[in-house]
C-alpha cells in the first residue's frame, strides 16, 4: 500500500531501537522480528538465549538479553522501588517484576537503552499496559492514553478509529482527548489533514438521550481546544456520505470526508474495526497506544508477522514526536 511503503522509507531514515519481549514466544513475532532484520527496518532487543534465535539473529542491528544475566538487574529493580513504593510495593517485589519481560522491557526504555517497545501478541493487554502505565506514564499535556486503529486498504483513503483497545466507558472530557489525539496521530503519519467524526447513534439532535449528549458535548470540547476539522454528533453514514450529510445537517467538510472515526464507547470501536477489517477487506494496524511519554505499541493477540512489522515501523515514528 502506498502509505505503508512510504512510512517504511519514512522509517529507515529514524535511527531507533524497538523491544519486541515476545520473539521467543510466539512465532508471529519471530517471523516479523525476521522480516525487520532482512529488511533493514529497524534495529531490534529480543529476549530469550541465543541458541533459541536463528542466524539471522545475529546481526548488528539484533540485541538477544537474557534477562536473568542482565548486569544491572539489582539497578532496575531500585528503580522500580523508587517509582512505586507510594503504591505498596516492596523491593522483594520489584526484584521479581523486573524479571518479567514486560516489566523489563519498561525498564530498558526508562533508561534509555531502547526507543520503543511492541507487545502484546503473546501477553494480554493488561499485562503489555500495566507496566508502561506504571514506568512510562504519560505525556504531562495529556490526560489518558488511547489506543487507536490504522486501516488502510488499496485505492482508499487512510483512516484511524478511536479509541478501540483501551478506555471501556470515556467521558466528554475523555472523548475530546482522544478526538484531539487521534487526530494528531493522523496527522503525524500522514501528513494530511484530520477530518475528525464524532459518531453517534444520532445526528445533530436527532435522538435524544445521555448517550448523545455525552457526544454532542464531547465535540464542542474538542472543539475548544484544537483547531482541527472537528464534528459531531453524527451518525456513521454522515461521515460516510457527503449527500447524507448535507440531508441530514452536516454543514463542516467533516460530513462525507471523515478520516479519523471516534467512537462513544470500546464496545462500538473494537467491534467496528473488526467488521471493517473482516468484512471490508481493511488492513488493521495497532493498536496504536498514544500519549505515551515513550512509544509503546499493544499488539492484538489475533495480528499477523505482517502487522506487527508494520506497528513496529509506526513505533519508530513516533520516536520523533
Amino acid at each position: 500500500m502506498e502509505l505503508l511503503n512510504e512510512l517504511r522509507k519514512r522509517s529507515k531514515t529514524i535511527n531507533a531501537t524497538i523491544v519486541l519481549p515476545e520473539a521467543n514466544l510466539d512465532k508471529r513475532v519471530y517471523l516479523a522480528c525476521q522480516k525487520i532484520l532482512k529488511k533493514n527496518l529497524a534495529k531490534i532487543i529480543v529476549f530469550g538465549k541465543p541458541k533459541d534465535f536463528g542466524e539471522e539473529f545475529k546481526s548488528n542491528n539484533c540485541q538477544i538479553i537474557d534477562i536473568s544475566k542482565f548486569k544491572r538487574l539489582d539497578e532496575f529493580a531500585n528503580q522500580l522501588f523508587e517509582l512505586r513504593k507510594n503504591k505498596g510495593l516492596t523491593l522483594s517485589e520489584a526484584q521479581k517484576l523486573v524479571l518479567e519481560p514486560g516489566y523489563f522491557a519498561m525498564m530498558l526504555l526508562k533508561n534509555n537503552m531502547a526507543d520503543g517497545v511492541v507487545a502484546g501478541a503473546y501477553y494480554s493487554t493488561a499485562d503489555t499496559l500495566r507496566p508502561a502505565l506504571q514506568i512510562i506514564k504519560t505525556k504531562p499535556n495529556k490526560s489518558l492514553v488511547t489506543g487507536a486503529m490504522l486501516m488502510l486498504k488499496y485505492g482508499k483513503k487512510p483512516l484511524v478509529f478511536a479509541d478501540v483497545s483501551l478506555v471501556e466507558n470515556p467521558t466528554s472530557e475523555n472523548l475530546a482527548d482522544i478526538a484531539i489525539s487521534a487526530a494528531e496521530f493522523y496527522k503525524t503519519l500522514t501528513r494530511k489533514t484530520p477530518k475528525v467524526a464524532m459518531l453517534s447513534y444520532s445526528t445533530k439532535g436527532s435522538a435524544k438521550s445521555e448517550m448523545v449528549d455525552k457526544v454532542a458535548l464531547a465535540t464542542k470540547l474538542a472543539q475548544s481546544k484544537s483547531t482541527f476539522h472537528i464534528d459531531g454528533e453524527m451518525q456513521v453514514d454522515s461521515a460516510l456520505n457527503k449527500a447524507v450529510a448535507t440531508k441530514k445537517g452536516i454543514k463542516s467538510d467533516v460530513g462525507g470526508n471523515a478520516n479519523v472515526f471516534i467512537f462513544p464507547d470500546l464496545n462500538a470501536g473494537n467491534i467496528s474495526y473488526k467488521l471493517v477489517a473482516r468484512l471490508g477487506g481493511y488492513t488493521a494496524i495497532g493498536p496504536i497506544m498514544l500519549n505515551f511519554n515513550k512509544p509503546v505499541n499493544d499488539l492484538s493477540r489475533g495480528c499477523t508477522a505482517d502487522e506487527i512489522v508494520d506497528t513496529v515501523v509506526i513505533t519508530k515514528l513516533l520516536t520523533l514526536f
